[in-house]
This record gives C-alpha cells, sequence and structure tokens, in this order.
C-alpha cells in the first residue's frame, strides 16, 4: 500500500508518522486491496483536522476528524475509515 502523509502548518515528528503507518496498516484488515492511502494533517488555531483518503479498486473513501489533540483525531479518522471500509467489505459480501 502507498501512504502518503502531508503536513499543513504543522510538522511531522517521527514518532506521529510511525503512529500514522501503524494505524493506516489496521486498514488492510477490513478491505485487502488497499491501493493507496493519503493522510492531510492540518493545524487551525490550536485544532488539528485530520484527512484520510483512501483508494480501493475503482472505489475512493473519505474520513476526517478534528480535535485539540494530534493523535486523537487520527483515531477517531481511522476509525470512521474502519467503518466504511467494514460497510464496503459487507456489501460485497452481499453480493
Amino acid at each position: 500500500m502507498n501512504i502518503k502523509i502531508t503536513g499543513k502548518h504543522v510538522e511531522i515528528s517521527p514518532q506521529i508518522k510511525l503512529f500514522i503507518e501503524k494505524s493506516i496498516e489496521r486498514l488492510e484488515k477490513f478491505e485487502h486491496h488497499v491501493l493507496s492511502c493519503e493522510m492531510l494533517i492540518e493545524l487551525n488555531e490550536k485544532r488539528y483536522k485530520v484527512e484520510i483518503d483512501v483508494e480501493v479498486k475503482k472505489h475512493r473513501f473519505t474520513a476526517s476528524d478534528e480535535s485539540f489533540d494530534v493523535t486523537t483525531s487520527i483515531d477517531k479518522a481511522v476509525n470512521k475509515m474502519k467503518s466504511q471500509l467494514k460497510k464496503f467489505e459487507e456489501k460485497k459480501h452481499e453480493h
């Protein structure tokens, strides 16, 4: 899986980058055909906004969250993405 992490008005530390990579790797458990994942972390007036775009064979999913703590925002956005991928996987198996 191709992972791209971008910081806007914030520097991504090695610890945060490792945290992101481990969080994103858990997404493959729900959908094995994840082609790429892009994460944008933006700092606006002490609030971190995290957006995740995941590309899966002919489909694109987006999830986001915003809070005062960057790891909380990442966790919540990844959990939202997991939920979307889980629903997508369940729909595929219904057919």
